[in-house]
């Protein structure tokens, strides 16, 4: 395997329509690969993306990701970039005003639609292939509100480092962003975002929040280094340090 040779080989960005997914799926293209790109609707991403191939799945359906894997085939790399808004189901709270049904649903869409995609994976992906994860810089950053959410995304960093070992020598990692500048936060108000934003800004020695093309980066490296395996790739502006 060369490292950075990505020509012709298979890469499939589950959640690729937008935001990081898309830019993940524009590097990997302009890399020479072959992509796929599936989200859970129609989506221009086929339009804006000449060359790669749109899928329609919902990961958190066995039944479509299996029909997703054997219409794409033997796969050599896998980005998972799916979420929930935490936003949208308001779990960016206290624990007292924690709703335990719109956690249960945050994991769902999070960690366990992850689960269910490297199970369907597995039987196409290539015997040096990889899946790359995505959790959040809130699984070891202290932040406010972000009990229930921190809790999904460190549980996301543990089974991959579990599932090295199971895996090899096909390579799982995860990367972790910091608050980036994506559609995540449209469910909040306006100037409560613009809040949100200014407020994380100021904590990070960077003083901004991410691009997504930035975060991109780190999957396209995870794929690219062969000797990666079970490893968390923080692009958080330096979040944990501050």
């Amino acid at each position: 395997m060369n490292a950075g040779n990505m020509k012709d080989k298979t890469v499939l960005v589950i959640g690729g329509s937008a935001g990081i997914g898309l830019e993940v799926a524009r590097m990997a293209l302009e890399l020479g690969a072959k992509v796929h790109i599936a989200s859970r609707g129609k989506s221009a991403a086929g339009k804006n993306l000449p060359g790669a191939v749109h899928h329609v799945c919902d990961a958190k359906s066995d039944a479509s990701l299996k029909a997703l894997f054997e219409t794409v085939g033997s796969v050599d790399h896998v980005a998972m970039t799916v979420h929930e808004s935490a936003a949208r189901l308001g779990i960016d709270t206290t624990a007292d005003k924690m709703g335990l049904g719109a956690a249960a649903e945050y994991a769902d869409g999070k960690f366990w639609s992850q689960y269910r995609v490297i199970k369907a994976a597995l039987p196409h992906l290539s015997r040096d292939g990889t899946i790359t994860l995505t959790s959040g810089v809130a699984s070891r950053a202290t932040m406010a509100n972000h009990s229930a959410i921190s809790a999904v995304n460190a549980s996301i960093e543990a089974c991959a480092r579990q599932l090295a070992s199971e895996l090899a020598p096909r390579r799982i990692n995860v990367v972790a962003p910091g608050v980036t500048a994506t559609t995540t936060y449209d469910a909040m108000a306006p100037d409560l975002k613009e809040q949100f934003v200014q407020r994380i800004a100021a904590l990070v020695p960077l003083k901004r929040i991410a691009l997504a093309e930035e975060v991109a980066l780190a999957y396209i490296f995870a794929m690219q280094c062969g000797y990666m395996t079970g490893s968390t790739l923080d692009v958080s502006g330096g979040q944990l340090v501050a």
